[in-house]
Parts: structure tokens; sequence; C-alpha cells
């Protein structure tokens, strides 16, 4: 007797999944996938992260407003996390472990699994308790040193990335009307 046994496919991996894929391809790709609301989402951010407990929210995040509602946006996904390491003194490795848990939260509610890109302040090196500080912009001008400055500039961002962070804020040149605005110096 013979039994009938049907083939079991493995589904396809999707385009944007296939290491094997260009990379202008798997863009592509995910890009035709989306929604509009999903890469609109792409472009939002969000002030979550770090806790003193390893927590998903940022110090002082929301004193003055309230609440981002983050069962409400993550089924489209989360573009940028602000400031993961917050304002208030955050051990490191627990800083690492509330964005790491941010970021895997992020990725398994969107149907895409797209993690965020989070990005910290570091216009002196990286803004969090603990880091090494450096001399502003100005100072690494006055050094006539390139070299120098981008040695530095390679410390802080081994720094941010070893804890998670994406991109820094940094060096800007602001051309302003009002010199209030925090980012003129």
């Amino acid at each position: 007797m013979t039994a009938n046994v049907a083939e079991e496919k493995t589904p396809a991996v999707p385009v944007w999944n296939d290491p094997a894929q260009p990379v202008t391809a798997r863009v592509s790709a995910l890009i035709e996938a989306m929604t509009p609301q999903e890469k609109i989402a792409q472009l939002y951010g969000v002030w979550v992260g770090a806790s003193n407990e390893g927590g998903d929210v940022a110090p002082h995040q929301h004193d003055m407003e309230e609440a981002v509602d983050l069962d409400a946006l993550l089924p489209a996904g989360l573009g940028q996390l602000t400031r993961p390491f917050g304002t208030a003194p955050v051990d490191p490795a627990l800083g690492a472990l509330s964005l790491m848990r941010t970021q895997a939260r992020i990725a398994a509610e969107n149907r895409f699994g797209i993690p965020a890109l989070a990005h910290e302040e570091c216009l002196a090196g990286f803004a969090a308790w603990g880091a090494t500080a450096y001399p502003v912009p100005l100072s690494w001008g006055a050094t006539f040193d390139p070299v120098l400055v981008r040695r530095m500039a390679a410390a802080v961002g081994r720094d941010m990335r070893s804890v998670g962070v994406h991109q820094g804020l940094a060096p800007v040149l602001d051309v302003v009307r009002d010199a209030r605005w925090g980012r003129v110096e």
C-alpha cells in the first residue's frame, strides 16, 4: 500500500530577507511591499529606551507630556529611538539591555521585523553617564590636528555602537534667527 504524502514546501524567503540578493533588490522589494502607513512610520521617532531598572522608558521621558502609546505605533513600525539612554544617570549595561529589549519589541511587532535607528547626543562624547567627555568641536578645530579629531570621533563611535546606538547627533552648523535654540553655540 502506498501512502499519499503531500510534499511539505518551505515558504520562500521574502527577497528583502534574503542575504544572497543584492542590497538594491532587497531594498526595492521591501519598499514595494510596505504600505504608505508603514513607510511613514519609518520617519517617526519617539524617546524610549533606558531606565535604571533596564526597563523600557527613558528617565524623565514624559515629565512634561503625555506618554507615547507604543502599542498603537509599533504594528506599522517605528523609525527612530531618540536619546535611548535618556538624561538621567543610567548604568551603561542596563541602558544597553533596555535598548536591546526595546529593539526586540519593535522588530517583533511590525510585520517586516525592522528595528529602529537609535540616536544619541555626542557633541562632546557619548552623552551618557560614565562615558568619556571630550572637548567641544570649537576646541577640536583649535588643535589643528585632524588625525587626533578622527581618533577621538572613532572612539566616541565605538562607545556608542557597543551599547546599540547607531547614530550620533554631533557637530552641526546652525544658521538661525533666534540664538535661544539649544543647538546654537
